[in-house]
């Protein structure tokens, strides 16, 4: 369904931020050895060099906010997606209520019994006999 579709496109996402830093994180640390063998002695092939390792990493940067971005998307789906437990948290809660309304009701109905046999005694004893 929906939910498996959501989970194939967060792998997927998941799995092209992860390539995307080891790619370039692999090309920085080349680049790095190159220019440390070879001992450049060029400036503009160690400039260029430079501004390479610059682009890998930005974007590993850009991978990495990718990652924080998923993150956030798949505790966002894992909560959409969680409907059926929620409402059973809510079912089972209600029905506690409901427990608890009912036992609260038959109290209820014992003290209005309980008063109202305890108010016909007091109103019998405290008559005056000629009236009864």
């Amino acid at each position: 369904g929906a939910s498996q579709l959501d989970e194939v496109h967060l792998t997927n996402r998941l799995r092209e931020a992860i390539k995307s830093l080891l790619d370039n994180f692999t090309a920085i640390l080349k680049a790095a050895k190159i220019e440390e063998e070879s001992q450049i002695a060029d400036n503009v092939a160690g400039e260029h060099s430079e501004q390479q390792m610059q682009v890998r990493a930005a974007n590993m940067v850009r991978a990495s906010e990718a990652l924080l971005r998923l993150t956030g998307d798949i505790k966002e789906c894992l909560i959409l997606n969680d409907l059926p437990a929620l409402h059973q948290q809510h079912s089972a809660y209600k029905a506690k209520l409901d427990e608890v309304n009912a036992v609260t009701e038959e109290t209820l109905q014992k003290v209005q019994s309980i008063l109202v046999k305890d108010l016909q005694e007091l109103q019998e004893n405290s008559l005056p006999r000629s009236y009864t």
